[in-house]
């Protein structure tokens, strides 16, 4: 695990080797164990590492065996001992017993098709000094990331966006769209970054460098492929089959690893089979907040479980909101480095904190609510078919009755989900769903943003954001077609984003099993029935683990990794609301509508409306922009 930055020029410019080891120094979080560096006159190469695996002699970058092909890479690849040996029996001559060694030869022997057979997680880039062509390559599902910028005929490229805004010769400017679309979704969709020109590689894809030339390709994209022809009892025992391998082969390592445990059906699944095939030596985690913080404190159930599988387990206990968020989002604002407002990234900065201090690697339950229709929007989505067909005088009385309900001052979520739901009832499916995910609807950021930022915004051909639905290839099952969107949208842009940033910030590797593309390949060719079954989300997935978790965890609502976001801004956070949400700072970044902000707020904080998704997102936008715009 580590972080990898680069730049390649054509022969009418040399590489500067400081400038890459900048780029290199700024993510020295990633990888703390260790630097290396590759330069050609033309070409600069660098990674920072956390050693996991050959902690000893695994040092990068790595080479072929007559140095034409140099390698950096940040991720796992969990199948590198197969590929080691089929490399041996085909004459290759391997001196390390890294997993990036193989990624060398791999590409010796299959061109750009060699990203098929990587079983993992990854960020790669190859330089092949015969051909003078730089290879980029992204895991199938994005759990790394990787980002570029090209000028001209020159291209850099890095781990994080930090790396890039290094380069001199950027000009650091806001993208109006990304901007606009961050307050539908509350992140910037990929690949656009918040920043101009800056793109992020999709998952999935690769992209070749040639001639001051850059082209992208998709090389791998999951399909659903459901066969009815097979009974539940097949797939529950495919599904087990294919899951414990896929933890087993997350377990590879050479330093302390453990696990992140909620207590919910994903994580306690995961402890679980870990507990299986290590018994008596897993380690685990968990975070709650204390007294005062009703909803947010999962303690007890991630106990039960830590206790029936005798886990090595330890609590971290936050009960100071204001000194804890004030404390530390400044940092996670920065290891984010553009606006991402999803609420849950302060709890899991905090358990990302607290592992650190135990282990190097610790595995997560992230991708088990996108495979297996595990969020409570599935359900809303597909209800909204039926509701539809409700006589007309019975949906309007419903519609009413829900529009009228008091959000409160302490409460107001479940009201907000009501009325998304009877209001985008009768949008079509990519409009509907879109309207249940978004923290600001098109109508609330025409009225959110100045004239001037909006004038600006449609001069450059932006404005309305598309349902990211429309994006993705349709599939004829609506729960398949929601499923695929997540999987290809919220999970890369935000679970998967939250991830990598915080557990990096503070060198900790997360590893994801439940996308492990082998067990996800098999869940796709479960029919969505066998997955939302009734009012049931998960039931392939509860089927599959009856028996080895208790009643208590299999039947258990899902609470999500949640904070009381609402409370907090009225009460504990309210200083620092008043403070980077005040009319003069919001005049002086000079892109919002004062006054509506200003009755979002005064809203709020009377109970009126339940504003809490979009102050946040306003919060963390505000503060990102003064850290990354207003000092440069």
């Amino acid at each position: 695990m580590c972080g990898i930055v680069g730049a390649v020029h054509e022969e009418s410019g040399r590489v500067d080797p400081s400038l890459v080891r900048k780029m290199c120094a700024l993510i020295r979080r990633r990888g703390p164990d260790d630097e290396g560096f590759h330069f050609d006159p033309h070409v600069g190469l660098g990674m920072r590492r956390l050693a996991i695996i050959d902690v000893n002699s695994g040092r990068q970058p790595i080479y072929n065996e007559d140095r034409t092909v140099a390698v950096v890479f940040n991720g796992e690849i969990y199948n590198y001992r197969e590929l080691r040996e089929e490399l041996l029996k085909r004459g290759h001559r391997l001196v390390t017993h890294s997993d990036t060694e193989c990624i060398a030869h791999l590409y010796e022997d299959f061109d750009e098709d060699f990203v098929a057979r990587l079983r993992g997680m990854f960020a790669i880039a190859v330089w092949d000094i015969r051909q003078q062509k730089l290879l980029l390559a992204r895991d199938r599902f994005g759990i790394k990331p990787l980002y570029y910028w090209q000028d001209g005929s020159n291209l850099y490229f890095g781990s994080e966006l930090k790396c890039l805004l290094a380069v001199d010769r950027y000009d650091r400017r806001l993208d109006p769209q990304a901007a606009w679309d961050f307050f539908t979704y509350k992140y910037v969709p990929g690949p656009k970054t918040i920043y101009q020109d800056i793109a992020e590689l999709p998952p999935g894809h690769i992209a070749v460098w040639k001639q001051g030339k850059l082209a992208t390709r998709r090389y791998w994209q999951l399909k659903f492929s459901p066969d009815r022809t097979k009974s539940p009892d097949y797939y529950r025992e495919g599904l087990l089959h294919h899951l414990e391998e896929a933890v087993r082969l997350h377990l590879v390592s050479e330093v302390p690893l453990g696990s992140f445990l909620s207590g919910g059906l994903d994580s306690s699944a995961i402890v679980a089979l870990m507990s299986k095939i290590c018994p008596g030596n897993v380690k685990t985690f968990t975070v709650g907040f204390g007294e005062g913080q009703p909803g947010a404190d999962e303690r007890p159930y991630a106990s039960a479980i830590a206790q029936l599988f005798k886990t090595d387990h330890s609590e971290c206990l936050y009960d100071n909101p204001q000194r804890q968020v004030e404390s530390i989002l400044p940092s996670m604002i920065e290891a984010f480095d553009e606006p991402f407002a999803d609420s849950s990234m302060i709890p899991n900065y905090l358990i990302c904190q607290a592992a650190r201090q135990w282990v190097t690697v610790a595995l997560s339950g992230i991708g088990g609510d996108e495979l297996f229709a595990g969020y409570e929007r599935y359900r809303g989505a597909l209800a909204a078919d039926s509701f539809q067909r409700l006589p007309r005088f019975l949906s309007d009385g419903i519609s009413a009755a829900a529009c009228a309900l008091p959000h409160g001052r302490y409460g107001g979520l479940w009201v907000d989900r009501i009325q998304r739901f009877v209001e985008g009832a009768g949008l079509p499916l990519p409009e509907r769903y879109q309207r249940y995910l978004c923290a600001f609807t098109e109508s609330e950021k025409t009225s959110l943003f100045s004239s001037d930022f909006i004038a600006q915004l449609f001069k450059s051909g932006g404005g309305v954001t598309e349902p990211a639905m429309n994006r993705v290839e349709p599939c004829s099952d609506p729960l398949e077609r929601i499923l695929l969107t997540d999987m290809e949208t919220y999970l890369p842009d935000d679970e998967l984003r939250k991830a990598d940033r915080l557990s990096m910030w503070h060198s900790l590797e997360v590893r994801v099993p439940f996308l492990d593309h082998k067990l996800v390949e098999f869940v796709a060719t479960i029919p969505s029935h066998l997955k939302l079954k009734g009012w049931e989300k998960k039931h392939i997935l509860i089927q599959c683990l009856k028996g080895i978790l208790p009643n208590s965890i299999l039947n258990r609502r899902k609470q999500g990794f949640s904070i009381p976001l609402g409370a907090w801004l009225r009460d504990p956070l309210r200083a620092l609301v008043e403070a980077n949400l005040s009319p003069r700072t919001l005049y002086d970044i000079g892109i919002f509508n004062v006054q509506t902000v200003e009755q979002m707020l005064k809203k709020h904080e009377l109970g009126i409306r339940n504003y809490e998704t979009q102050i946040w997102a306003l919060l963390v936008f505000v503060m990102w922009y003064r850290a990354f715009f207003s000092k440069h």
